[in-house]
């Protein structure tokens, strides 16, 4: 299994972190001639793909295909040499992957080798459920679980703290819920772990192990303290760093 999954928000990245995103890029999809675009986390497919197409995609050799361009989905996927799944809404994502029966065809080429890009929702499936998303659930889907290609949860665009707000000439500390908060909810429900992925951060995945590339994120367990990782820390699938 080869997967390379990121938290989304490249616009927070320098440069310098931009041109190591598009060689990881270009590393994951090496020898591919054309990948599979999955459009669905956003209600205009077509736009959203020629966007990421002419604005975001930085492989001049390999072909970006959306799958809205197929009559068969199921199909473009099991002949698919690379997929990429973009983000947007994890809740219309899902529910369209489900809908259209793409969920175990998805889940069984990219466990037999298909390398695999997800970015926000497209990370977020990457997951045994979709349950530590952000997003709100504009639509609802059969079920939360989705490919569980990792063993474990991942909450995108994790931000770690409290935020602050100006007010006129003055800052002052939003009073909502923090991240942690919310995953410390999850798992008064739930035993899996959850990586809180900083924006911007990327890790690649191969078979039964991972490596923080791009940026930082902190470890979840029930009933712990949250442990923060930095660039270069290796992990196993159940978040032990090694």
């Amino acid at each position: 299994m080869n997967l390379l999954l990121s938290s989304g928000g490249n616009s927070s990245l320098s440069e310098e972190q931009i041109i190591e995103l598009h060689a990881h890029i270009n590393n994951l999809f090496k020898g591919v001639k054309k990948v599979l675009f999955i459009s669905y986390a956003q209600k205009k497919q077509k736009e959203y793909t020629d966007i990421i197409r002419e604005k975001w995609w930085p492989l001049n050799d390999v072909e970006l295909i959306g799958i809205e361009e197929f009559e068969n989905p199921e199909e473009a996927i099991i002949d698919s040499e690379g997929i990429y799944v973009g983000g947007g809404n994890t809740f219309l994502l899902t529910k369209k992957l489900q809908e259209k029966n793409l969920i175990n065809s998805l889940r069984n080429v990219v466990m037999n080798g298909v390398p695999y890009m997800g970015v926000s929702a497209g990370t977020n499936i990457a997951c045994p459920s979709m349950m530590t998303t952000n997003d709100m659930p504009v639509v609802m889907p059969k079920t939360f679980q989705t490919l569980g290609l990792i063993n474990f949860q991942i909450n995108a665009h994790y931000y770690e703290g409290n935020i602050w707000c100006k007010e006129g000439e003055r800052f002052k500390m939003h009073r909502g819920e923090t991240r942690a908060k919310r995953i410390s909810e999850f798992h008064e429900f739930n035993d899996l772990p959850v990586l809180g992925l900083y924006e911007g951060s990327l890790i690649r995945w191969k078979d039964e192990r991972g490596q923080l590339l791009i940026g930082n994120a902190s470890i979840f367990f029930p009933n712990k303290n949250p442990k923060k990782i930095v660039v270069g820390t290796t992990i196993d699938k159940n978040l032990n760093v090694l």
